[in-house]
């Protein structure tokens, strides 16, 4: 049987991409040994309380970045009992200063919470204190601009901050925000996903949002969308849809940006094709080697168009194993030890999935999952937060160890990814009891 030249063409793209991306979890990172084949072994573990503030209960979302570490100094944003938006520096020597960034913060539970990130310079960049925004402003927010957004005047600095969000050179693009997340690639380049809306006038309407990254520019200290405007209302963004079923103009996106130990970068969003529900019915994925410049299915296929739609989106899973009930307005993305995505879902009222991408196979069928919100490190060891544990696994999820932990809610339990990255350890956020913490936890296998 003669096979079409296009379809051998479609195989060797997959096979060739599959390689470099197993590549990824080759050799070895600043030392730390790789991860062992033959399940996983038991590790020495400590943990480490860093902060502890007091918060307000507006604070209980899942979105965000509110940790990142820099040069041995740990930040970290918060809402106080006060309703003041936070940060707070540890710096190496164990001394912790604290800086009130908003004085007072919308009380809109699960969206007002603060992200910050770092450039590659060292200015401390916080968003927060946005759920729709401008248009879910409240009298008291000094300036109605669609990004509540600073800067800190020095690097590494906390004392002071410039407000940037009406500033249409330096804020980031878009309007109408929430769920700003920033995260650091491989070589400090900074990037912030959120959503915002690409349509005004038709009122609250299936369509009128989209799920963006944006990119920044250290030396021109500007911010610049990625993706594409190849769709009806002609506005750069990453991810949209029509809601082809109808229904509100909701949906999550809620898009998550991972690095890989050759910098790859892997998004998953949450796309919502009919209804107007807090749910999702399809989990799309997408990845690139440049940045975001061009991005890439899981078998290597480049989307030639942009924005990602249901029409020409990588679907991890979607209709018909979702129907009712639907998936959680948020997705989770890592890689295997081999270097192949992994992302994670729940189906509400069902339970949480993972599926993995395969060469010649594609995406796997889901398969039971112990949580949501696990991480991967640069070897592709998998660390699961859950009720009172840290969960770890070096062999994709087949074997597991468990390490006791106050993790708190599992769903809250945000990790640094930047110092995962660089060190291997996991730094991580927990709310519980009005209290906002921030922990370290170190795994050592010390000689295999």
């Amino acid at each position: 049987m003669r096979v079409p030249i296009t379809v051998l063409a479609v195989v060797l793209t997959a096979w060739v991409w599959a390689c470099r991306s197993a590549s990824a979890g080759e050799g070895n990172d600043a030392g730390r040994p790789a991860a062992p084949s033959g399940g996983t072994p038991r590790e020495a573990f400590s943990i480490e309380l860093e902060m502890d503030f007091p918060m307000h209960k507006v604070l209980l979302g899942d979105s965000g970045s509110p940790v990142v570490t820099c040069n041995g100094s740990i930040y970290a944003a918060w809402i106080d009992d006060e309703l003041r938006t936070m940060i707070a520096k540890k710096s190496p020597d164990g001394t912790v200063a604290t800086s009130v960034v908003f004085p007072r913060t919308i009380e809109d539970m699960y969206h007002v919470g603060p992200s910050i990130g770092i450039d590659r310079d060292g200015y401390i960049h916080l968003a927060g204190n946005m759920h729709n925004s401008p248009d879910g402003l409240r009298d008291f927010v000094p300036v109605k601009s669609a990004w509540q957004y600073v800067v800190s005047d020095r690097p590494e600095d906390i004392s002071s901050f410039t407000f940037l969000g009406d500033d249409p050179d330096r804020s980031p693009p878009g309007r109408s925000i929430t769920y700003p997340f920033f995260a650091s690639d491989n070589a400090g380049e900074l990037y912030l996903s959120f959503r915002h809306r690409v349509k005004y006038g038709t009122g609250w309407s299936p369509g009128i949002m989209a799920g963006a990254v944006a990119r920044y520019d250290t030396e021109g200290k500007r911010w610049g969308m990625l993706g594409g405007t190849d769709y009806v209302h002609g506005e750069k963004t990453l991810f949209w849809t029509a809601k082809p079923g109808g229904g509100t103009a909701y949906q999550s996106f809620r898009t998550r940006i991972f690095f890989d130990r050759r910098n790859r970068m892997h998004l998953v969003a949450i796309l919502l094709d009919r209804g107007g529900s807090y749910q999702g019915t399809h989990v799309a994925y997408a990845c690139s080697d440049d940045g975001g410049q061009t991005l890439h299915r899981a078998d290597g296929s480049r989307h030639e168009s942009l924005p990602i739609t249901l029409q020409n989106a990588d679907i991890v899973i979607g209709p018909p194993w979702v129907s009712t009930p639907r998936l959680y307005s948020k997705a989770e993305v890592g890689v295997t030890p081999d270097g192949l995505p992994l992302v994670s879902f729940i189906k509400e009222r069902d339970g949480t999935y993972i599926s993995r991408w395969a060469p010649h196979w594609g995406w796997s069928e889901p398969g039971p999952w112990a949580g949501l919100y696990f991480v991967t490190d640069p070897q592709g060891i998998i660390t699961l937060p859950t009720g009172g544990s840290l969960r770890r696994s070096f062999d994709g999820g087949k074997t597991w160890q468990s390490y006791e932990a106050q993790t708190g809610r599992p769903r809250v339990c945000l990790v640094d990814q930047r110092y995962l990255a660089a060190t291997g350890r996991v730094r991580f956020r927990t709310l519980g009891d009005g209290r906002f913490r921030v922990w370290t936890a170190s795994f050592d296998r010390g000689a295999d």
